[in-house]
Protein backbone atom coordinates (compact mmCIF):
# COMPACT_ATOMS: atom_id res chain seq x y z
CA UNK A 1 0.00 0.00 0.00
CA UNK A 2 2.73 2.60 1.09
CA UNK A 3 4.17 1.76 -2.96
CA UNK A 4 1.25 2.57 -4.27
CA UNK A 5 0.70 5.77 -2.24
CA UNK A 6 4.37 7.05 -2.92
CA UNK A 7 4.01 6.67 -6.97
CA UNK A 8 0.71 8.32 -6.94
CA UNK A 9 2.04 11.42 -4.99
CA UNK A 10 5.01 11.48 -7.35
CA UNK A 11 2.31 10.97 -10.15
CA UNK A 12 0.41 14.19 -8.67
CA UNK A 13 3.50 16.33 -8.20
CA UNK A 14 4.92 15.71 -11.94
CA UNK A 15 1.40 16.54 -13.68
CA UNK A 16 1.05 19.19 -11.59
CA UNK A 17 3.93 21.11 -13.42
CA UNK A 18 2.30 20.19 -16.66
CA UNK A 19 0.00 22.76 -18.09
CA UNK A 20 -2.20 22.63 -21.70
CA UNK A 21 -2.33 25.88 -21.84
CA UNK A 22 -0.18 29.06 -22.87
CA UNK A 23 2.41 30.91 -20.40
CA UNK A 24 -0.34 33.87 -19.75
CA UNK A 25 -3.74 34.52 -17.99
CA UNK A 26 -6.80 34.11 -19.94
CA UNK A 27 -6.70 38.32 -20.03
CA UNK A 28 -8.79 40.53 -20.41
CA UNK A 29 -12.60 39.37 -21.77
CA UNK A 30 -14.21 42.59 -23.59
CA UNK A 31 -17.97 42.73 -22.12
CA UNK A 32 -19.24 45.06 -25.58
CA UNK A 33 -17.67 45.08 -29.13
CA UNK A 34 -14.60 47.24 -28.41
CA UNK A 35 -12.13 48.91 -30.75
CA UNK A 36 -8.12 49.08 -30.06
CA UNK A 37 -5.29 50.91 -31.77
CA UNK A 38 -2.74 48.64 -33.21
CA UNK A 39 0.71 49.76 -35.31
CA UNK A 40 1.77 48.12 -38.79
CA UNK A 41 2.88 45.32 -37.27
CA UNK A 42 0.01 44.66 -35.39
CA UNK A 43 0.72 45.20 -31.62
CA UNK A 44 -1.73 47.05 -29.40
CA UNK A 45 -0.90 50.88 -28.92
CA UNK A 46 -2.39 53.23 -26.98
CA UNK A 47 -5.60 54.46 -28.58
CA UNK A 48 -4.82 57.87 -29.12
CA UNK A 49 -2.18 57.07 -31.87
CA UNK A 50 -5.94 56.26 -33.91
CA UNK A 51 -7.79 58.50 -32.67
CA UNK A 52 -7.94 61.91 -34.84
CA UNK A 53 -9.44 63.95 -32.30
CA UNK A 54 -6.22 63.77 -30.21
CA UNK A 55 -3.72 64.12 -32.97
CA UNK A 56 -3.58 60.57 -34.17
CA UNK A 57 -3.67 59.48 -38.05
CA UNK A 58 -6.21 56.49 -39.33
CA UNK A 59 -4.63 54.60 -42.08
CA UNK A 60 -1.07 55.91 -42.09
CA UNK A 61 0.86 53.38 -39.40
CA UNK A 62 -1.45 52.91 -37.01
CA UNK A 63 -5.02 51.40 -37.66
CA UNK A 64 -8.31 50.27 -35.67
CA UNK A 65 -8.68 46.68 -34.59
CA UNK A 66 -11.96 45.28 -33.88
CA UNK A 67 -12.33 42.63 -30.84
CA UNK A 68 -16.49 41.89 -30.51
CA UNK A 69 -18.11 40.81 -27.16
CA UNK A 70 -16.94 38.01 -25.41
CA UNK A 71 -13.10 37.51 -26.51
CA UNK A 72 -10.06 38.42 -25.05
CA UNK A 73 -8.59 42.14 -25.45
CA UNK A 74 -4.63 42.28 -26.28
CA UNK A 75 -2.50 44.51 -23.95
CA UNK A 76 -0.08 46.92 -24.75
CA UNK A 77 2.52 45.53 -27.09
CA UNK A 78 0.83 42.05 -27.50
CA UNK A 79 0.52 41.02 -31.28
CA UNK A 80 -3.00 40.73 -32.57
CA UNK A 81 -2.04 38.33 -35.56
CA UNK A 82 -0.21 35.73 -33.38
CA UNK A 83 -2.73 32.65 -32.77
CA UNK A 84 -0.67 31.54 -29.89
CA UNK A 85 -2.11 34.68 -27.82
CA UNK A 86 -5.73 33.58 -28.88
CA UNK A 87 -7.33 37.06 -30.38
CA UNK A 88 -10.14 37.10 -32.35
CA UNK A 89 -11.01 40.03 -34.13
CA UNK A 90 -10.90 42.18 -37.25
CA UNK A 91 -9.73 45.16 -38.82
CA UNK A 92 -12.74 45.79 -40.49
CA UNK A 93 -15.88 46.64 -38.21
CA UNK A 94 -19.57 44.72 -38.09
CA UNK A 95 -21.78 46.71 -40.04
CA UNK A 96 -23.71 48.64 -37.88
CA UNK A 97 -22.03 47.40 -34.63
CA UNK A 98 -21.05 50.65 -31.65
CA UNK A 99 -17.43 49.85 -30.55
CA UNK A 100 -16.40 50.87 -27.11
CA UNK A 101 -12.82 51.60 -25.65
CA UNK A 102 -11.01 48.99 -23.89
CA UNK A 103 -11.48 48.02 -20.84
CA UNK A 104 -8.62 49.73 -18.15
CA UNK A 105 -7.74 46.43 -17.00
CA UNK A 106 -6.58 45.93 -20.31
CA UNK A 107 -4.59 49.24 -20.59
CA UNK A 108 -0.98 47.80 -19.61
CA UNK A 109 2.12 45.75 -21.06
CA UNK A 110 2.13 42.24 -19.79
CA UNK A 111 5.58 41.07 -18.91
CA UNK A 112 7.15 37.14 -18.82
CA UNK A 113 7.32 35.66 -15.10
CA UNK A 114 10.67 35.86 -13.89
CA UNK A 115 12.86 33.11 -12.49
CA UNK A 116 14.24 33.27 -9.16
CA UNK A 117 16.25 29.62 -9.07
CA UNK A 118 14.97 26.00 -8.47
CA UNK A 119 15.10 23.16 -10.38
CA UNK A 120 17.02 23.93 -13.35
CA UNK A 121 18.03 27.37 -12.79
CA UNK A 122 21.47 28.37 -14.07
CA UNK A 123 22.65 30.60 -11.82
CA UNK A 124 25.61 30.26 -9.86
CA UNK A 125 26.85 32.14 -6.90
CA UNK A 126 30.24 32.71 -6.23
CA UNK A 127 31.99 35.28 -3.83
CA UNK A 128 29.66 37.67 -3.87
CA UNK A 129 29.31 37.64 -7.34
CA UNK A 130 26.05 36.09 -9.66
CA UNK A 131 27.92 34.20 -12.61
Amino acid sequence: MKKNLALTTAMAATLAGCSGGNEWDDGVVADRDTAVCVDQDGRRVIDDNCDERRGGRVGGSHFWYYVNRGNRVPYYGDPVRDPSYGYKGSYFPTKGATYAQAPASANMVRSKPVARGGFGSKGKFFGGSWS
